[in-house]
């Protein structure tokens, strides 16, 4: 089963895309949100998932 992490500062987009991935991908396995990027890094560190969806602008770190 494949693995994701969400990164974003808005607490509404990462609603959104977690709900859409639902439906569009249910055998995706969302591990983590993370709200900025350090929290993210430790995230993507820790847990490795396959696939990171990353904010470009988040506080403390940018997603590129």
């Amino acid at each position: 089963m494949p693995t994701a992490v969400i990164a974003d500062d808005e607490p509404m987009m990462r609603a959104a895309l977690r709900d859409h991935l639902a439906a569009l991908w249910p055998e995706l396995d969302v591990l983590a949100e993370a709200e900025d990027g350090p929290t993210a890094l430790r995230e993507l560190e820790s847990l490795r998932p396959d696939i990171a969806f990353l904010d470009i602008r988040m506080p403390g770190l940018s997603g590129l």
